[in-house]
């Protein structure tokens, strides 16, 4: 439907240039649609058959390696997402199916052609992951750090501005978060404002920002809000006009990675959130960013740590000096670890006994258990697969330790089966004891 909206726009542009500027009428006149300028990546047009004559083969039937912004889509016309020599598509010949290149002229000096419309850049699940900054500062602590070291974490507000709780970024339309944020929330509290882009949470900058409504929320129908098991939720946003988030160096997606994929303990991963520098003190406003290693789940067990309290949907994470954590206002927001350059989301700021306590590491919600409902309630699945493509290159044994249990299936992200997963049992509900709080 956008191409067909897309074409007549470009179609009923045309005529009016055409009239305005009293074009010969029976001059033929190539546009940008009918013709390509070098290797054709930039061609848009609706050529739908190769140099042999055979009909192209939907895109949509086959797998996307590079992503919406190349012109892939449900359709069949001839595309060059590759940069080969000049535009092709797949057909089909005999019984098998190849590629075969487009004949579709060069466009000329003098050929008027039709700009195509600015379409504002949107991320893919190809794109995901990348910052412009490389920042360590801590949570707890009361160093700062900016935007674009973090761009796809989301500030979601009260009504009256106040902070409620962080989130990240994981599609153009969809933010994760925490599902004990909404605990409680009054309707004098709503609607709730979500932003994008934002380096404090009492100033504006309009050249960085992004301002959204909460279209839809899903709240995991397992949440146990006692021991905050499952403790994750989605956000559906759209801005005034009902578009979604526009790609920049403020405000981008966060890879997610592969089905049950657990990295070694000791990983270091990076914690950001705007609240409080310390338990008992105000809340910073200014985003933060800090490093902790990621504790082993035995460890965590431990009951000098958190006991049975750790669901096998949860995993811990502190400063080795037990300096760095995230605290009360940090809930919802994200804990990234980098893999082979990119930023996966691998934890949700859930709750923890205090902030920066020895022996109490924060604790998250580990996000590769719900790879499945995320497709599920976004629909969205290519965004949940841990980069499929790059698999071998993201993941591979060059990349984690290969000594560590790391829990994934080698070619397959699905194949792995866990027992105790939210999206395969409840498993036991132990409750928490009043020492304990969440991070809002």
């Amino acid at each position: 439907m956008n191409l067909f909206i897309l074409t007549a726009a470009i179609m009923s542009f045309s005529f009016d240039m055409a009239k305005s500027t009293k074009w010969i009428f029976n001059r033929r006149h190539i546009f940008k649609d009918d013709c390509v300028s070098g290797d054709g990546s930039e061609y848009r047009g609706t050529v739908s058959h190769s140099e042999n004559g055979r009909q192209c083969l939907n895109w949509g039937i086959f797998h996307n390696i590079w992503g919406a912004s190349v012109g892939i889509g449900n359709h069949n016309y001839c595309r060059n997402p590759n940069n080969y020599l000049m535009p092709w598509c797949r057909v089909q010949k005999g019984t098998v199916i190849v590629k075969e290149y487009c004949k579709i002229p060069q466009c000329s000096s003098s050929t008027p052609a039709v700009e195509p419309p600015v379409v504002q850049a949107e991320d893919t699940e190809l794109t995901c992951g990348q910052t412009s900054e490389q920042k360590f500062y801590k949570v707890v602590g009361g160093s700062y750090t900016s935007i674009e070291s973090q761009p796809w974490v989301v500030s979601i507000l009260k009504s009256n501005g106040n902070l409620l709780c962080g989130g990240s970024l994981i599609t153009p339309c969809w933010v994760l978060t925490a599902a004990h944020c909404f605990d409680g929330l009054e309707e004098s509290e709503k609607p709730l404002k979500v932003y994008l882009g934002k380096n404090a949470i009492n100033e504006t900058d309009s050249s960085k920002e992004q301002k959204f409504m909460v279209d839809k929320m899903v709240i995991h129908r397992k949440y146990v809000a006692s021991n905050y098991n499952n403790d994750i939720a989605l956000l559906k946003i759209k801005n005034q006009d009902g578009g979604c988030a526009v790609k920049s160096e403020t405000s981008r997606t966060v890879c997610l990675p592969p089905f049950r994929t657990q990295l070694p303990g000791g990983f270091q991963c990076r914690v950001a959130g705007y609240g409080k520098e310390q338990q008992y003190g105000s809340y910073s406003n200014v985003l933060k960013e800090g490093r902790v290693n990621l504790v082993p789940q035995s460890e965590c067990r431990k009951t000098d740590y958190y006991g049975d309290l750790i669901t096998g949907n949860m995993f811990c994470a502190a400063n080795s000096n037990w300096t760095d954590d995230a605290c009360s206002g940090d809930s919802g927001g994200p804990l990234v670890c980098n893999i082979a350059g990119r930023m996966f989301l691998f934890g949700v700021v859930s709750w923890g006994d205090g902030c920066a306590q020895r022996n109490k590491p924060g604790v998250y919600t580990k996000v590769s258990s719900y790879n499945r409902w995320i497709a599920k309630n976004t629909r969205r699945p290519q965004y949940t697969t841990g980069i499929i493509g790059m698999h071998d290159v993201m993941w591979g044994d060059s990349v984690l330790d290969p000594t560590a249990r790391v829990m994934r299936a080698s070619g397959s992200v699905n194949a792995l089966e866990l027992p105790g997963s939210a999206e395969d049992s409840e498993g036991p509900t132990p409750e928490l004891n009043e020492d304990t709080a969440p991070r809002t």
